[in-house]
């Protein structure tokens, strides 16, 4: 058995005797730092500018110990694509294939799950969408692959709940966006020191978004009813409000 350089943790040989990395906790912390490390450098410094040197520096790792988790920049530009990009998608397939949903259980689910992992993830969601423009062409299929499956997904769970009645008539491409755009926003005023926590923050999201989508009886409501929906409209803005002070 080998030793990675470092002593940062043991290796495994493969049966045609190439070296694979083992995997344990601290392999997979260290691996996530480069990549936190990488999306800032990349972002700050530009991707092309951005070597392994200065990656491996900015952790206090030496330039060998870097390789042990990624073969050069192209790969860990690639772990952040997947991480956030492709990595959703796969949830919200999951999701669409779980029985027994339906579209306003499925959209609720999305929302939160997605918003959840969006402000646990530091800074690499924000960074990811400023690098779009630097992200190399063999990866961009990948990435706009990712990104399409989301927004497919939505369109589908909107139209499922116009057809099924349980959402009133929308146009769902335009509504998808809608949606997307209101989770995708609380990245960029997020505060972990703020009063409400992350799923906090996705159920008001997610019901801000039910309410915009649900079917209305057309028959006349009473005045003490529509006084009650717009109060908790109001509260609900309100909440918004202040997480964003």
């Amino acid at each position: 058995m080998a030793q990675t350089d470092g002593g940062i943790g043991a290796d495994t040989l493969d049966r045609d005797g190439s070296v694979r990395a083992a995997t344990n906790p601290r392999k997979e912390l260290v691996r996530e730092q480069l990549i936190d490390i990488a999306a800032e450098l990349f972002d700050s410094k530009g991707y092309v500018q951005t070597s392994i040197n200065d990656i491996a520096q900015a952790l206090g790792l030496g330039r060998s110990a870097v390789y042990h988790y990624f073969r050069n920049k192209e790969e860990m530009l690639a772990a952040l694509v997947e991480s956030e990009a492709l990595t959703p998608s796969n949830r919200l397939q999951e999701l669409m294939a779980e029985p027994g949903l339906s579209p306003s259980e499925r959209i609720r689910r999305a929302v939160v799950d997605g918003i959840v992992r969006r402000l646990s993830s530091g800074a690499r969601f924000i960074l990811l969408s400023r690098l779009e423009t630097q992200i190399p062409e063999a990866l961009g299929p990948l990435y706009n692959q990712g990104r399409r499956h989301i927004y497919d997904f939505y369109v589908r769970c909107i139209s499922d709940g116009m057809a099924t009645g349980e959402f009133r008539t929308v146009d769902p491409k335009v509504t998808a966006f809608a949606v997307i755009g209101m989770a995708n926003w609380t990245s960029r005023w997020y505060s972990p020191s703020g009063a409400r926590t992350p799923t906090e923050i996705g159920e008001i999201i997610a019901d801000l978004a039910l309410s915009g989508l649900r079917a209305h009886d057309d028959r006349p409501r009473d005045a003490e009813a529509v006084r009650q929906t717009i109060s908790g409209l109001r509260q609900q803005i309100d909440e918004l409000e202040k997480l964003v002070k």
